[in-house]
């Protein structure tokens, strides 16, 4: 079953937050990166999951997908995947 995507919105620092949870899960895939800025992202309406595209230097972008248990479940976040490498003008597409 697909998920319904909203569309794609500028970065928070929510955004930013969940992204750092992660970085260590992305960087271990595509090698230490010295910039590490989530952009834009995309969320889904019933499930908590973000799509993130994340500045990690250079002309180098990643698209990360996130996602967050619920606080009952503790709230746990993790990175579910990633594309890579990605340009600045690449649109967030669901994968």
């Amino acid at each position: 079953m697909s998920l319904p995507w909203k569309r794609t919105e500028d970065s928070t620092p929510d955004v930013q937050k969940f992204c750092d949870l992660v970085k260590k899960d992305l960087e271990d895939k595509i090698g230490q990166k010295s910039v590490y800025n989530a952009l834009t992202f995309r969320v889904t309406d019933t499930e908590i999951q973000y799509i993130a595209k994340v500045h990690v230097g250079g002309n180098e972008y990643a698209h990360v997908k996130i996602s967050q248990t619920l606080p009952c479940y503790g709230e746990e976040v993790k990175l579910v995947d990633y594309q890579f490498p990605k340009k600045m003008l690449d649109i967030i597409e669901p994968f």
